[in-house]
């Protein structure tokens, strides 16, 4: 049985997760929790409200692979799907589908939840509050599913897989009246869309939807996740545009508006907190959470040679010792959120695993592809062969142009995420970002290979103690 503390959330549609509880998934996640969430529907009722260009798949399918980078972004231990029907709204013919979420047996919906339960054995359990957060059918139905399913858990009575046990603490995700209110004005003000349109509200209180502030029982501070939750949001990108509340927010707005997440306990005991409110959902649980400040990193004391005081490795002698071994050469190129193409000569790449497939590359924390190859991004490899070390050059050169100019005159295709691949390389290989770690003044970029190739009459780049050199013809 996995010891960690274990955080699960119920959401009823792909893209929830990102937009109630993006925040604390990635930031449990980081500071070693695992996480799970559990999707009720698969989200057929929506539509394509980006207008994404879906090539030969349907929406739902495309909306599985949204949601399998976003979860990826989140650091998200694992995902299920509940396996119903989005419901679409009331008066809809969605909402007559006998499949439908909304209409579902709730002790056999229940019972199913409760069989996940179980086996994960989560310490918190988080899902919509009583109203659906807006009043969606799904949205309502979540929250009484999951209050039945946490019933059936300790239940030991219950026709339920596994063995019973109570968990420790279950809360709904919301929304305060004032953080809407202000997230209203201020949009507003800006002359930007606010979510509740740009007819005349008088106050707070006439907002269709919000928690009267004094029943939060916990506000977490997500503000170092924020872009992990961005780039969750930007994964399911059929359905969050860059006209949306979440993703058109002015930076210096967006840190007030989503910096936290907040939430009402309603079965468990609280832990201590600043006014009664607490700060993290695993209060009162033991250690996890106890330093929010905390990023994810090593946090190891150095090494200490025998005999030293204090051993210090210069830069320079660092660079000549490690140049002593021979790499390839690729070019790493990555599809920005606005869909601008990045490219860096790399050279610090390595295979890590084989299932599944996953690769490394060093980034300098520095450059611009680190921007862009966060949690959520893609990117590509084109190993160079032997007769391109020009290229080489060319995208090592800090004075080269940005996006789109800097491939001027470069030949290249893509494979599966778009990400460009240079003509005539030695091998290729396409990624989706699977984790992104601390390197020190790098960041160690870690991605799910989805494609690659190779042409074996191409004989491939090396490198060797600064300068280019060529491999050996075999006898």
């Amino acid at each position: 049985m996995d010891a960690r503390p274990t955080l699960l959330c119920v959401h009823p549609h792909p893209d929830d997760e990102s937009i109630a509880c993006g925040g604390v998934l990635a930031r449990a996640s980081a500071m070693g929790a695992r996480t799970v969430v559990v999707t009720c529907t698969g989200g057929e009722a929506g539509e394509n409200l980006a207008g994404v260009d879906l090539g030969d798949e349907d929406l739902p399918t495309h909306r599985r692979r949204e949601m399998a980078d976003a979860i990826a972004a989140l650091g998200v231990s694992e995902h299920v799907w509940l396996g119903y029907r989005d419901s679409g709204m009331v008066g809809t013919a969605d909402n007559e589908h006998p499949d439908s979420f909304h209409a579902a047996d709730l002790d056999v919906a229940a019972t199913r939840l409760a069989a996940i339960v179980r086996r994960v054995r989560p310490d918190v359990v988080v899902s919509d509050d009583v109203h659906g957060t807006y009043g969606h059918p799904d949205h309502v139905k979540a929250h009484e599913v999951t209050v039945r399913a946490v019933a059936l858990v300790a239940d030991p009575d219950a026709d339920v897989p596994g063995e019973p046990f109570q968990v420790a603490k279950r809360y709904v995700h919301t929304l305060t009246k004032s953080r809407l209110w202000d997230a209203h004005l201020g949009l507003t003000a800006a002359g930007l869309p606010s979510p509740f349109g740009d007819g005349e509200i008088a106050s707070a209180d006439d907002l269709p939807m919000g928690t009267p502030d004094e029943l939060l029982t916990t506000v977490v501070d997500v503000t170092a996740w924020l872009p992990a939750k961005r780039a969750a949001l930007l994964a399911h990108r059929s359905q969050i545009g860059a006209e949306s509340f979440f993703l058109n927010t002015p930076d210096d707005m967006a840190e007030a508006f989503f910096g936290t997440e907040v939430f009402v306990l309603e079965e468990g005991t609280p832990g201590a907190g600043t006014g009664g409110i607490e700060d993290d959902l695993f209060a009162g649980l033991g250690d996890v959470g106890a330093d929010p400040a905390a990023q994810p990193g090593p946090q190891a004391d150095p090494v200490r040679l025998p005999g030293d005081d204090e051993h210090v490795i210069e830069a320079d002698r660092f660079r000549t010792v490690l140049g002593r071994f021979v790499t390839g050469v690729t070019v790493m190129t990555t599809i920005a959120a606005d869909g601008a193409p990045h490219a860096m000569t790399a050279s610090s790449v390595t295979s890590v695993s084989l299932d599944p497939p996953l690769v490394l590359v060093c980034v300098d924390r520095d450059a611009v592809m680190a921007e862009h190859v966060g949690p959520g991004g893609v990117y590509a490899l084109s190993v160079l062969a032997a007769d391109q070390a020009e290229l080489s050059d060319g995208f090592a050169d800090s004075d080269r142009p940005s996006g789109a100019a800097q491939f001027d005159g470069v030949e290249t295709h893509t494979a599966v995420t778009g990400s460009p691949i240079l003509a005539r390389a030695a091998a290729w290989i396409d990624t989706r970002v699977w984790q992104v770690h601390d390197g020190g003044d790098h960041l160690i970029v870690v991605g799910e290979v989805v494609g690659l190739g190779h042409d074996p009459e191409r004989a491939p780049l090396a490198y060797h103690g600064g300068s280019y050199t060529r491999l050996a013809e075999h006898a």
